[in-house]
Order: structure tokens, then sequence, then C-alpha cells
């Protein structure tokens, strides 16, 4: 026995094909709204990383005791290098070497007054930074508090 199929109507074809384009155009709107949250996102992570990354530079260049030490003499006036070497006890090559990598991370300025370059911190962060740590340190080991 064959069986006879029916055509769908005109209408119901339009209607379908209707419902089947607001699908797809709801669809791709989501898709659309769902790629701007992850570009945002993925925008908030490239700036996380930038702002890590800065960190662990400012900590690659603090973690030499010597910068620390030299950071810790500048803290209240700028100083010299012959000021600087009377309170560290190094060479003044090395001084000259750590005062260039301060100088370098844009930590410490200098200006220069005849012969003589005078040192000075110009980011407080590094000093807020260096004291926060330094009196936390000194709280857990029973040391004396820095200044």
């Amino acid at each position: 026995m064959a069986s006879t199929l029916k055509r769908p109507s005109a209408k119901k074809t339009s209607a379908a094909k209707a419902t089947a384009t607001a699908a797809k155009k709801r669809t791709a709107s989501r898709s659309k709204t769902v790629s701007k949250k992850q570009a945002a996102a993925s925008d908030d992570q490239q700036e996380i990383d930038k702002m890590l990354s800065l960190a662990a530079e400012t900590f690659r260049v603090m973690s030499a005791p010597m910068r620390l030490k030299i950071i810790n003499c500048l803290c209240q006036e700028e100083k010299n290098v012959g000021q600087l070497l009377e309170e560290i006890n190094t060479t003044q090559p090395n001084m000259s070497q750590h005062l260039n990598t301060l100088y370098k991370a844009q930590i410490i300025g200098k200006r220069r007054d005849g012969v003589q370059i005078y040192y000075r911190i110009i980011n407080d962060r590094v000093v807020t930074l260096c004291r926060a740590v330094c009196t936390q340190i000194a709280i857990d080991s029973d040391l004396p508090h820095p200044p």
C-alpha cells in the first residue's frame, strides 16, 4: 500500500523558517555576549599578568641585600657615593653597580652637583614595601623594628 505524503502549507513552512531564524539570531546574540565577556576576561587577565610581572621585577631588583641597604640609607635624605660608602661596607665599584641597577629600575634618581652625584628615592612605594616587610620580619623574629 502506498502512503501519501502531505505537503506542509506555505504558512507553516514560513512560520517554521521565522522561528528558526529567530533562534539563530538569539544564539548569535548569546554567542556575541559570551565573546564580549571572554574578551573582557582576557583583557583583565592580561592586565593582571602585566601587574604581576612588574611586581616580580620590583622584587627581583630588591632581592639583593646591598640594594636594600642603599634604599634604607636613602630613606631620610639624598646622599652621594662617598656618604653611602661611609654607612655601607662595600667597594666603590660594587656600590656603583647596585646604584645603577636601582636607577635603571626607577627606584632612585640622581642629580649632579659639580663632580658629586647625589642619589635619592623617587619610588616611595618601594620604601613603603621595604618598611612593611622589614617590620613584619622584625615582629616575627623579635628583632628591633626599622625606623
